[in-house]
């Protein structure tokens, strides 16, 4: 099943590179926004996350697309072509929370990485900081070297969120 989702992303570039165009019309910003991504630039397109959605194009508004990922479904559809970052997040205390479909809301790879468009460091920062506001003062003090500035990626290790060692 993975293999074939991997197959299937690779191969849409090949067929469907314009598949863009059609959701522009009504998906104007998140078409524009998406056209940033490298995904874009490497001719994934809609289609590769929404499924074909022929009936949603052609509805006038009445009719969702093919797919929508829910929060629990996001590691699977990234972890596709990003195997090595989906077994460390799976690891982790958010991707933990996020595949039990836990109660508790947790990040999945959208929250830090964005939708349709990836997310700038900062805003990946303030991302962090809607759920962990009070931040311990190890996190307030000052990096080691004036030109850093103060991150949760300074100590914590991307995707597992563990503490970074030496």
């Amino acid at each position: 099943m993975r293999w074939a989702l991997a197959v299937l992303l690779w191969a849409l570039p090949l067929c469907a590179e314009k598949t863009h165009e059609l959701c522009a019309p009504c998906h104007a910003q998140q078409v524009a926004d998406s056209q940033t991504h490298p995904h874009f630039q490497k001719g994934i397109s809609c289609d590769a996350c929404h499924g074909a959605s022929v009936k949603h194009r052609s509805s006038t508004g009445a009719s969702a697309p093919d797919k929508v990922a829910s929060s629990d479904e996001v590691p699977a559809l990234c972890g596709a072509c990003h195997a090595a970052e989906k077994k460390e997040y799976a690891a982790s205390k958010h991707g933990v929370l996020v595949l039990a479909r836990a109660k508790v809301k947790a990040a999945n790879c959208t929250s830090c990485h964005g939708v349709h468009s990836l997310r700038a460091a900062q805003q990946t920062e303030a991302q962090c900081q809607r759920c962990h506001a009070a931040l311990p003062a190890a996190c307030k003090a000052a990096p080691a070297s004036k030109a850093a500035a103060v991150s949760c990626m300074n100590c914590h290790a991307r995707h597992t969120l563990r503490a970074k060692s030496g």
